[in-house]
């Protein structure tokens, strides 16, 4: 893959983790901004490095592949549920919730077991 490719690939789902991890836990919990952002940089480290290695054709954990896929899909699943509605539809002010409640759990569970598939079929001994 190309170089600039792997690279973009890469800060994209930091990104979207960040973002992801650090409304997540700026809604839902009341800890001080210092941890929420350090929680958020720490998970979106390891969901940047995890790309960078399967987008280069190495392999990883079983571990760092369930996590790193719980965090991608829940965060690409919560950013169409939270700005989706606001995007389509203004003028409702529950829309962000399907996000929040329904769209963000269903992608962490689902993309931890895609990482699972993932890691368990390329980690195979041939």
């Amino acid at each position: 893959m190309l170089p600039i490719l792997k690279l973009i690939v890469s800060v994209l789902m930091f990104l979207i983790v960040l973002f992801f991890i650090s409304t997540m836990l700026s809604i839902t919990t009341s800890q001080p901004i210092w941890l929420r952002t350090t929680i958020a940089l720490a998970g979106a480290l390891i969901t940047g490095w995890s790309v960078w290695k399967v987008v280069a054709g190495e392999k990883i954990t079983s571990g760092l592949a369930i996590i790193s896929g719980a965090l991608m899909l829940g965060g690409l699943s919560f950013i169409v549920g939270f700005l989706g509605p606001m995007m389509f539809a203004q003028d409702t002010s529950q829309g962000p919730l399907i996000g929040l409640f329904i769209a963000a759990p269903l992608g962490v569970i689902t993309g931890a077991i895609g990482g699972y598939l993932y890691a368990s079929k390329h980690n195979e001994v041939t």
